[in-house]
């Protein structure tokens, strides 16, 4: 019960980031260091928003209440893609309940334990966080969890969003990186704005892929009752498998 509870407090201070750190992205003791305010902004390029490349790596995630289609980005995150790719040919993820979906902006699965305290990597070792300026948090993304640790396993969040106000708006703008300079480019928050995003992610997690098909269950997913201290879906929602294949123009 201890560890169910600590795992829930991770979750729910990663939701609260934003408001008790003036978006400070990795400020608040105790975590990790933000990558973000070391990033080439001038390489910047926001795949997300692009259609994928023809053949390019796609999961197909068929859940009990639909099905989710998200472009895999091995060029920025391969090790964190290549256990999730090798974890779902296993066949790990399926049967795989959600356990968790939070503040109707996150839902989490694929852990490897009853308590959802452990994932599963191809040599018991842990992941290290794969951090691009390329890949945001916008909604529809795939985040690796680590609880803050900078470390992944199996377990997976998909994200839906959480709204901007414009005062939030006017902190990003102001945000200043080491030099006193502005941090993030207008076209990075005008995305957030337009996409939508889970802000408070922002530099936290590994971002490893994009949903291209299936937002409307993404945010029936988020929609749901929820019950208990890790916030578990009142009826069970499952994955039924995850398929690896290939994206193609219709």
């Amino acid at each position: 019960m201890k560890a169910l509870r600590r795992t829930a407090a991770a979750l729910l201070a990663a939701a609260v980031l934003v408001s008790s750190a003036c978006m400070g992205f990795g400020s608040t003791e105790g975590l990790t260091p933000n990558p973000i305010y070391s990033y080439d902004y001038s390489t910047m390029e926001l795949v997300q928003l692009s259609e994928p490349a023809e053949g390019a790596p796609l999961a197909v995630i068929d859940t009990t209440v639909g099905t989710i289609k998200a472009v895999l980005y091995p060029e920025y995150a391969p090790n964190t893609v290549s256990n999730f790719v090798n974890r779902a040919k296993d066949g790990f993820y399926n049967g795989k309940d959600i356990y968790c979906v939070l503040d109707k902006s996150i839902f989490m699965t694929g852990a490897a334990d009853e308590h959802r305290n452990t994932g599963l990597t191809e040599d018991g070792q842990l992941i290290a966080n794969e951090y691009s300026v390329n890949l945001w948090p916008f909604k529809g993304a795939f985040c690796s969890y680590n609880g803050h640790t900078g470390y992944g396993d199996s377990r997976f969040m998909v994200l839906n969003e959480r709204a901007l106000s414009e005062d939030d708006m006017n902190t990003l703008r102001e945000l200043k990186n080491k030099s006193e300079e502005k941090l993030l480019p207008d076209e990075l928050i005008d995305a957030f704005a337009a996409k939508g995003v889970v802000i408070d992610f922002t530099g936290a997690y590994t971002v490893f892929a994009q949903t291209v098909e299936g937002i409307d269950v993404i945010e029936k997913i988020c929609s749901v009752p929820v019950s208990g201290e890790l916030s578990e879906p009142v009826e069970p929602i499952y994955i039924n498998n995850v398929t690896i294949t290939e994206y193609h123009r219709a």
